[in-house]
Formats: structure tokens, C-alpha cells, sequence
């Protein structure tokens, strides 16, 4: 007892000495706060606080995991973050959607989040500045890219902010004693797409009711006996539902991109990628005359994505990110050359790569 007493003491100086040095960070957080607020900077610098992460983890000497100081110090940022200004995020509702989660693990326990019905109402409250920031996802491993969300960034005047990743872990929960027991699903179409094998195997026979959110469905499955829903573990515990299956998805590795938007633009990281919109003359080689100045000046195409637009002639959209900043040299030039090849454009937001 005695030896456990010394060690106990020990804890007890070192939590001291960090209440003290966190105290120390809070009050240079509110130095910072009157610079930005000087210089018209935003609260929230997602570029600055990758380097932060990066550096922790470069210097990291253990016995803590790099993925347990990373959640220590983004709850960090979180709170001295709040001293500068309470920050209000938007995203998919109710509590414990993987939007929410998503968000929850970028901006921390310290911000407000605005968790909306649907999609549109995120991109509502950004435009409208009810919130500072939305969170939407953009494309999954397992499923490709989300169609409302790619649309939305068409018509809105939000610009995308910055990006993040999410592992994504789908899991049947239910009131109900067993799995058989189990006669109606609830689920938004994403999760079911992504467990579509498994439910078909499993739930053969059951009747699928679809739900706007994953959170909807588990509020479903709460008041249904006999009901399951498809949802993150952390939606079990908030709603008091039962595991019945754990980590259903098809594919080991289903992970979920999601953009952060946001009426104000990122200062340059240095790193940066650029996401642009356009749609092209249906003629021999179009498609190659805007992709050939990329090329041209070796700037690197992570994504190209196809999309109906909503006209009846069929017309597509082109979704395309590329490594580089809209405030580039050779990005300008590219994008210069881009526009006289296209029927409509829009760049859509320079933001730090989460990737690198």
C-alpha cells in the first residue's frame, strides 16, 4: 500500500504540473486570438494543428501510442481553441451518426455541434453563418462518392475548407434477445450498401425500412422490439441498444472522406489540395484538352469523378482534385487554360491534404 501511495503522489505532482502548463497554452491561445482577430485569420487552422500532430508523433518516446496522444492533444486544441471562440459545427443528426463521430474526433469536445436532418440543412447553416464550419461526407471505399453532397458543392457559395478521414465500423444493434429475433431493419442507404452481403446472409427475408441517418434508425430500433439498425458502436451506448454483430461491412479497411466547408477560405498549408467542377462539350478529345496542361505542368490528379448533370441532355460533370493551391503560379496557368475548354467551371476550394 505503501509503495502504491508514493506512485499515486507521484501522479498527483505530474497532473499538477500539467494544469499549470495547460492553464499556460489556454492563456497564449488568447494571445493568438487577438493577432488573428487583427489580421482577419480564422480560429480554426487545420494545416497548423496536422503539424502539431506530426511532430508529437515524431517524437513520440512511448508508452503511449501515437493514436492515444493524438486524441489527447485534438482535445487539447479543442479546449484552448475555445478560449479564442466557441466554435459551432454543423453536421449530420441525431448524436452518433458517423458524421458526428467524424466530426467529434476533428473539432473536439469543446466546439457546439449542429446536428441537422439532412445535408442540405448543414450547407444551410454555413451559408447562412449559423455555424462556422459543416461536416459532409464526399465518398466512401465501399460505396464511391455521395451524389447529394457533390451537388450541393455545385450550388453552394460554402467552399471546402479542409478534409478528413474516418474508419467507418458498421454494427447490427438491437433490442431483440438474438439476431433471429430480429424481423425489421432500419438503416440509412449508405450503411446498407456497405453491408449489403452480410444482411442478405444474416437478415434474409427481413423488411428494410429506410431512415435519413444511421442515428434515426437506432432511435427506430429503440422503440421496436423486434428491430435492428445498422450503426457505430458509440450510437450502442447513447441510445442503450444491444450488439448483436459487430463490424458487418464487406470489406476490411471501409473508410469515409468527408469535407470540411466553411464561407471562409484556409490559409495556404504548403501542402495543399484544390478540388474543381466542369463540364465539357461532348466532341472527340474534350476531356483530353483539359487534363493535358496538368500534365503539362506536372501537377498531380488525385481524383476524377463523372456526375450527371441535371439537364435532359445528358450532360456530365467532372469532379477533380489535384495537388496545388488555387493561389499557385502554374495552378492559375493550368486552371486558365482549363476554363477556355469548358461549358461551366467552378473551383470548389484550396485545402490542407489531410494525406500528407
Amino acid at each position: 500500500m505503501k509503495e502504491l501511495a508514493e506512485i499515486r503522489a507521484k501522479i498527483d505532482g505530474l497532473d499538477e504540473k500539467l494544469l499549470v502548463l495547460l492553464n499556460e497554452r489556454a492563456e497564449f491561445a488568447k494571445k493568438i486570438a487577438e493577432v488573428k482577430r487583427k489580421q482577419g485569420s480564422p480560429v480554426y487552422v487545420q494545416s497548423r494543428e496536422m503539424q502539431i500532430l506530426k511532430k508529437v508523433s515524431r517524437k513520440n518516446p512511448g508508452p503511449l501510442s501515437d493514436e492515444a496522444l493524438s486524441g489527447v492533444f485534438r482535445e487539447i486544441f479543442s479546449a484552448t481553441r475555445s478560449v479564442e471562440k466557441e466554435l459551432k459545427v454543423a453536421c449530420l443528426g441525431p448524436e452518433g451518426t458517423f458524421s458526428h463521430l467524424a466530426a467529434l474526433k476533428m473539432f473536439g469536445a469543446s466546439s457546439v455541434y449542429m446536428l441537422e436532418p439532412g445535408f442540405d440543412n448543414v450547407f444551410e447553416n454555413v451559408e447562412k453563418g449559423v455555424a462556422d464550419f459543416g461536416l459532409v461526407p464526399v465518398e466512401n471505399t465501399i460505396e464511391g462518392s455521395i451524389g447529394q453532397t457533390m451537388d450541393l458543392l455545385i450550388e453552394s457559395q460554402a467552399q471546402i475548407f479542409g478534409e478528413t478521414y474516418f474508419d467507418v465500423h458498421h454494427n447490427l444493434l438491437s433490442r431483440a434477445k438474438s439476431i433471429k429475433s430480429v424481423k425489421t431493419l432500419y438503416t440509412h442507404y449508405m450503411p446498407l450498401g456497405q453491408c449489403r452481403r452480410w444482411v442478405a446472409i444474416n437478415l434474409a427475408g427481413v423488411k428494410v425500412v429506410e431512415t435519413s441517418s444511421s442515428s434515426l434508425a437506432c432511435l427506430k430500433a429503440l422503440d421496436d422490439p423486434k428491430g435492428g439498425a445498422i450503426g457505430a458502436l458509440e450510437a450502442a451506448h447513447i441510445y442503450g441498444l444491444g450488439v448483436m454483430a459487430e463490424r458487418i461491412e464487406e470489406r476490411i479497411g471501409n473508410q469515409t472522406r468527408f469535407f470540411v466547408i466553411s464561407m471562409d477560405k484556409p490559409p495556404a498549408s504548403g501542402r495543399d489540395k484544390t478540388s474543381i467542377v466542369f463540364s465539357i462539350k461532348d466532341s472527340p478529345g474534350a476531356l483530353f484538352k483539359i487534363l493535358s496542361p496538368f500534365a503539362e505542368r506536372g501537377i498531380n490528379l488525385s481524383r476524377i469523378q463523372s456526375r450527371p448533370r441535371k439537364t435532359p441532355d445528358w450532360e456530365y460533370l467532372f469532379f477533380v482534385d489535384f495537388e496545388g493551391s488555387l493561389n499557385d503560379v502554374d495552378v492559375q496557368w493550368v486552371l486558365k487554360k482549363v476554363k477556355g475548354h469548358t461549358q461551366f467551371f467552378k473551383a470548389l476550394g484550396s485545402y490542407p491534404n489531410a494525406r500528407v
